[in-house]
């Protein structure tokens, strides 16, 4: 089996409905392909202020990562401080989770690499 849309959607409401749901305000992810494969385009994790700055958003992430790495697709997204994070904090973050600039801090533009795929490269 491939990732979907589906597949997403049931992670999502997994986390959001049943494990998280007093935790997650909300998720967004999305399939997608490019001329590199399928990937995941994670349009954002809003945990609820007030449990911000308790591990939430980072196991939330895992989760997202452990579905990427089952699946070998890679993680596209775009930092932003629309939600009220700070964006030096936000790629901090993300680096900490293995995730790469695409271009410059400024572009915001991230992208996570399963090791599957980064032998192959």
């Amino acid at each position: 089996m491939s990732l979907n849309q589906v597949v997403l959607d049931e992670l999502m409401f997994k986390l959001k409905k049943v494990k998280y749901k007093n935790i997650l305000r909300e998720i967004k992810l999305e399939h997608c392909t490019d001329n590199d494969g399928d990937y995941i385009h994670l349009i954002c994790i809003n945990i609820k202020k007030s449990q911000r700055n308790k591990g939430y958003g980072s196991v939330v992430l895992s989760e997202v990562i452990q579905l990427a790495d089952k699946y070998s697709v890679r993680i596209k997204l775009w930092v932003t401080d629309v939600f009220g994070s700070e964006l030096k904090r936000l790629y901090g973050f993300y680096r900490r989770f293995r995730f790469i600039l695409i271009k410059t801090e400024n572009d915001g533009n991230m992208l996570y690499i399963p090791s599957k795929i980064k032998k192959k490269l």
